[in-house]
């Protein structure tokens, strides 16, 4: 009985607070300075669908609502905010046209009444939006600190926070509930089967984790070494690849400017390296100088003790005048082919020993031109063999019982045995042994060079290894491997590079984890996903054809992001002008 009579209180005082809103806002003129009744040019719009007008007015309050005013500029920006608030505004209007057609409808005093009784506002959001995005019944404080329903709060929230009459909230509000309605009717039939429940928990649970190396022919390339013996042969193997590469870049060999090729060793010393250590360095290049002019193999010099270009055996390609320092060029450009030069050059960076390679200019022969892009073909193809080979070794020292860490040391080493520790009494050092360094810093490693890696936990659907490859193969092969044997039988190729790779972990998903709530928790994100996704279809369509018939008009101004909200709207009122 007292329940009864409280509840009917409670509703009569709702109905009094939406009455006295009614008539208080009258009495002002029917809004505020800024709600869109007093506009005198009339209201500014924002878009308009089918003839409806959606106005600057009913953008700021859509905008405002979740408080995206209170973004700086650079902010809202770069979330897109005023673009979502739009899209969303669009998308209820073409959703209240459903409405309509449909024959719904909406009570206002219905509406009002959930507004002063649950404290909330309703705004749709764009069925696109990122998650997160605040849409649906959206919380407003409205209670006194006595915690009574005050009319004075939200007449102060509609006036002062959204700067909407009631009546423009109020249609604001009814439009909001048709077109939710719509969407209620859209997502109705969704449902979700028990078999759909139990493939997304097997996709969240069934997880592996792999370690890896990855054996990248780029690093390779500068560690081929072209001999002419082995050039001749691979160009006799594919010529036809070798003519359709000339065809390709014949241009690169007509009309070329002065141009030398030579390889160097290069001996660095800073700029601000004293008087005896450039005295050192030179010494050091004069001894590498005396080798070369004793017969020992330039390139392999080159490979052991230049600062540049060691790889390459000293190689330093084609190049025209004015690319390298001037006493070199010099020293280059004055060199036949297999001359030494007489003395080291001196330079701002070191110390230079340089033998000519030869020399061009104008059009290059097409045979030259021809054994010039084979280098690269060859270099290309036998990297690619070369990352083959490495991971081939890698992949039989980790079946030999070896760990990834113990063949991370190998890789690092060049495959080097370690060298066996020699014998000491405790606490001393052994002959020939060096005190270790405690603040020595670790040999800087190339980052293409191969390196034992470790993926974190992923499903079957994601990518095991991130990369400009598709890892498919790798996340399918992992899913087939067992923790009992956990190494593949061969390397496996993605892109242009070889990965061998081990099981280090593996979740099987099992009927143990899968209970009531876990279900539940699933079902529930299931149905969220598919009505999302049923509703950008069915949204979609209705703008694909409003925009096809011409029915969607956007005033771009309103988009604009200025250092304030007041430079916004000036931008919109002169854009509406036009």
């Amino acid at each position: 009985m007292l329940e009864n009579i409280g509840k009917r209180i409670q509703t009569f005082l709702l109905l009094l607070i939406i009455v006295l809103l009614s008539l208080v806002m009258a009495v002002i003129g029917f809004g505020t300075p800024g709600a869109e009744g007093c506009a005198t040019d009339g209201p500014i719009y924002a878009a308009k669908v089918y003839g409806e007008t959606i106005t600057e007015g009913d953008f700021r309050a859509a905008y405002n609502l979740p408080g995206f005013d209170r973004y700086d500029s650079d902010r809202a920006r770069t979330l897109r905010l005023k673009e979502y608030t739009l899209d969303g505004l669009i998308e209820r209007e073409l959703l209240v046209r459903e409405a309509h057609r449909l024959g719904f409808s909406v009570d206002e005093e219905d509406i009002m009444r959930e507004v002063a009784r649950d404290e909330v506002v309703w705004l749709g959001g764009p069925v696109d939006a990122p998650d997160g995005y605040p849409s649906g019944a959206l919380s407003q404080p409205f209670r006194d600190r006595d915690g009574n329903l005050s009319s004075d709060n939200i007449r102060r929230f509609i006036q002062y926070r959204l700067r909407r009459s009631v009546d423009e909230f109020v249609q604001w509000q009814v439009r909001e509930h048709l077109a939710n309605d719509v969407r209620d009717t859209v997502t109705a039939s969704v449902s979700v089967s028990p078999r759909e429940v139990w493939d997304a928990y097997v996709q969240d649970t069934d997880r592996a984790q792999l370690g890896y190396v990855r054996f990248d022919p780029a690093y390779y390339e500068d560690r081929v070494e072209i001999t002419d013996a082995a050039l001749t042969a691979w160009m006799g193997d594919n010529e036809e690849a070798v003519d359709q590469e000339y065809r390709r870049q014949r241009h690169r060999y007509t009309d070329l400017p002065e141009q030398a090729r030579v390889r160097q060793i290069l001996i660095e010393v800073a700029r601000d390296a004293s008087d005896a250590d450039r005295a050192a360095a030179r010494s050091r290049a004069e001894d590498l100088l005396r080798q070369a002019q004793g017969g020992a193999d330039f390139a392999t010099l080159a490979r052991q003790h230049s600062d540049a270009n060691a790889s390459r055996g000293g190689d330093m390609g084609w190049f025209p005048r004015g690319r390298h320092p001037e006493a070199f060029e010099e020293a280059a450009f004055s060199l036949e082919a297999g001359a030494l030069g007489d003395e080291v050059v001196e330079t701002n960076v070191g110390f230079h020993v340089v033998k000519g390679m030869g020399q061009r200019q104008g059009d290059v022969p097409e045979e030259d031109a021809k054994r010039e892009l084979a280098e690269d073909l060859y270099r290309d193809a036998r990297a690619g063999e070369l990352a083959r080979e490495e991971a081939d070794r890698a992949l039989a020292y980790l079946r030999d019982g070896h760990t990834m860490e113990e063949l991370d040391e190998r890789l690092r080493d060049g495959w080097e045995e370690p060298a066996p520790a020699p014998e000491a009494a405790e606490g001393e050092l052994a002959e020939g042994e060096e005190p270790a360094l405690e603040d020595e810093e670790p040999v800087e490693r190339d980052p293409r060079a191969p390196a034992t890696r470790e993926t974190r936990s992923f499903t079957r659907s994601e990518r095991a290894i991130p990369g400009p490859f598709d890892s498919g193969p790798l996340t399918e092969a992992a899913f087939e491997m067992t923790l009992e044997d956990p190494l593949p039988e061969a390397p496996i190729e993605l892109g242009d590079s070889w990965f061998v790779y081990q099981l280090t972990d593996r979740t099987v998903a099992d009927e143990e984890g899968y209970d009531a709530e876990t279900r539940a928790a699933l079902e529930e994100r299931l149905l969220r996903q598919k009505r999302r996704e049923a509703l950008s279809v069915y949204i979609g369509q209705l703008r694909a054809r409003a925009e096809s018939e011409g029915a969607i008009r956007i005033n771009p101004a309103i988009l604009s992001y200025g250092a304030s909200e007041e430079e916004d709207e000036e931008a919109g009122e002169e854009t509406a002008s036009r």
